[in-house]
């Protein structure tokens, strides 16, 4: 239960204080006439807790490992976090389902691409559970999905406000997509032995606060893509072993 709380559990207590005070500041900190940025607390002490929280997970990251790794020396094999990962999978999928819909409707090329994609990353993720509990030989290409989704993903969510003049109001989805696709291409490097558990424990850590942040943000595509990859990454964060076994 320990291990629990300290790995992804204070993630998650900080990510819904965080989206508290996200959708205090969307209902406070925004003029209903002009839809510019008004003085805002919440807005403000989400700020300095989002720094704070970023601050800290650098200063911890240095007591992970540097070197580069494997897959399977980096993560035990799912157990008891399969239903979260598979849940995770599902929702990443119906996001997917929702956003691909939502932009091919309207002619957003970059949303449709990424929502199929997410389709895609959701059977990928599900894909490399399996064949990891199995024992079965793992390939990058479970996840090449994940991170296409991911760079998609950044157009989609950057390119709707790159004319918006309200920082406070597009900041956050942008940084948490950027966030997402870093993640992912940190937790697809350990398939290549070309990620080390520093770097993917301060990605994902960080990625899973702000997308629970996000949450407050955007359509019920949005939502469920946040929440999907919050859980998705807190099982591999979840996974991560304490030492890695000895290469044969």
């Amino acid at each position: 239960m320990k291990n629990l709380f300290w790995r992804v559990g204070r993630l998650w207590c900080a990510g819904i204080v965080l989206l508290l005070l996200r959708l205090t500041q969307n209902r406070s900190g925004f003029d209903p006439a002009t839809g510019l940025s008004v003085p805002s607390l919440p807005g403000m002490i989400a700020l300095v807790i989002l720094a704070l929280c970023a601050a800290g997970e650098f200063a911890l990251s240095f007591r992970n490992s540097k070197e580069k790794t494997a897959f399977c020396a980096q993560f035990a094999p799912p157990e008891q976090e399969l239903l979260a990962a598979v849940l995770g999978s599902l929702l990443l999928a119906a996001g997917g389902i929702l956003l691909a819909l939502q932009g091919f409707r309207g002619g957003d090329i970059a949303a449709g691409a990424a929502g199929v994609l997410a389709m895609a990353a959701g059977a990928g993720v599900l894909v490399l559970n399996r064949k990891a509990r199995a024992g079965g030989e793992l390939s990058v290409a479970a996840l090449i999905p994940a991170m296409l989704f991911a760079v998609f993903y950044v157009l989609a969510v950057y390119l709707p406000a790159e004319d918006d003049p309200v920082f406070m109001r597009y900041y956050l989805p942008v940084l948490t997509a950027s966030m997402i696709a870093y993640a992912f291409s940190e937790l697809a490097g350990f398939l290549r032995k070309d990620s080390s558990p520093r770097g993917f424990i301060f990605a994902g850590d960080l990625t899973v606060v702000l997308c629970l942040m996000s949450i407050a943000d955007g359509s019920l595509a949005r939502m469920l893509l946040f929440a999907g990859c919050a859980l998705v990454l807190s099982v591999y964060l979840l996974l991560c072993r304490e030492e890695a076994p000895a290469e044969s």
